[in-house]
């Protein structure tokens, strides 16, 4: 009899972690104005997970608007930026940081500049310039988003976290000549983007559970009553 008992509530409880899990997991939208292409502005949506106790974002991935593309009346072409390659802490803002890639590699800016070859601040030391330049075939193409998770992930961004939000579009579509389209602000990296873009705003909720996760939980609710109504029996 224990052991059906140790059973059911050792199911129960597999079923609440896998809700637990899912609870974690969050839908963002993060916008960048764009003076020279409007009413288009460059948007990021896409889906994270969060573990609150190590402050780890994972699984950031999601679609990237090419506002330039839509300058003739037509729609925006969206990049898929499917590979969370950099994920970082930063106490004095609070928060966590993570950036979602186009390619499998963070090349993205010329490195003859110095830098990493991605980062916002690379990025405004070569101008924009994509990374491989002077040959425009070596051109990956890559594109990123780099949004900011705060402790609490669905409190409002302040303006500080705001400013160091960015992005870069070296595709085809975000291209003029060798310069990468991007999106910085002077208050956060020094610089507008090439384009005089900036981070305007970012929203972050709680993504809806899977039909599955439902199941799962309702599962578990429903192996706890039975140990219950056993109990009851016994």
């Amino acid at each position: 009899m224990n052991r059906f008992l140790n059973f059911g509530v050792a199911l129960a409880l597999s079923a609440g972690m896998t809700v637990a899990h899912a609870a974690s997991s969050y839908d963002v939208v993060t916008t960048w104005y764009e003076p020279d292409t409007q009413p288009n502005n460059t948007i990021f949506t896409g889906s994270f997970d969060y573990d609150a106790a190590t402050r780890t974002v994972t699984n950031l991935q999601g679609q990237l608007s090419e506002s330039m593309t839509g300058m003739m009346g037509g729609g925006m072409t969206w990049l898929s930026l499917n590979h969370q390659l950099v994920s970082w802490y930063d106490a004095a803002l609070g928060g966590t940081f993570a950036a979602a890639f186009r390619n499998a590699s963070t090349n993205t800016f010329w490195t003859g500049a110095g830098g990493n070859g991605w980062s916002p601040a690379s990025g405004i030391a070569a101008g924009g310039v994509h990374y491989g330049f002077p040959a425009t075939r070596t051109n990956p193409g890559n594109a990123y988003a780099l949004i900011f998770i705060p402790d609490d992930p669905l409190a409002a961004l302040t303006q500080a976290q705001i400013d160091k939000l960015a992005y870069a579009d070296c595709a085809a579509g975000g291209m003029m000549g060798a310069v990468c389209m991007t999106g910085t602000s002077v208050a956060g990296y020094g610089a507008e983007g090439t384009m005089s873009g900036y981070p305007l705003s970012q929203t972050i909720t709680a993504a809806v559970p899977e039909p599955e996760t439902w199941g799962l939980m309702l599962a578990g609710l429903t192996v706890i009553g039975a140990i219950a109504r056993r109990r009851r029996t016994i």
